[in-house]
């Protein structure tokens, strides 16, 4: 009798998400995805050496993800391109010390409250 672990033994197919030779950048949308739930797979992330041998875009570094979660990290990813305005960002009272804090700030100056995403 075979025993179920509890994984699933489907495969599911990754899909491009998006490449870019500056790997500290993919770092950091991988680390937005990751905190967002999704996992990113790196592809060729030590490729550049080929470079001249094989096609610029062939060893450019690459996001992956499972293709049921490439809308929601394409629109991740879109939120990024689209910043929030400041003045669009509304203020906070700290709840520590009731300080007024302008709205692109997630720290009180006056206790060093930090703003959690529930407040």
């Amino acid at each position: 009798m075979a025993i179920d672990h509890g994984k699933s033994t489907e495969k599911l197919d990754k899909v491009r998400l998006t490449g870019h030779y500056d790997t500290i950048y993919l770092g950091h949308l991988e680390n937005l995805l990751h905190h967002a739930g999704i996992e990113v797979e790196r592809r060729n992330q030590f490729a550049a050496g080929g470079m001249g041998e094989l096609p610029a875009m062939d060893v450019m570094p690459e996001l992956w993800v499972e293709e049921d979660l490439l809308p929601r990290a394409e629109a991740i990813l879109q939120q990024l391109k689209e910043p929030q305005k400041v003045s669009d960002i509304k203020p906070w009272a700290c709840p520590t010390c009731g300080e007024q804090i302008e709205g692109q700030y997630s720290q009180c100056w006056q206790c060093g409250h930090w703003l959690n995403e529930e407040e």
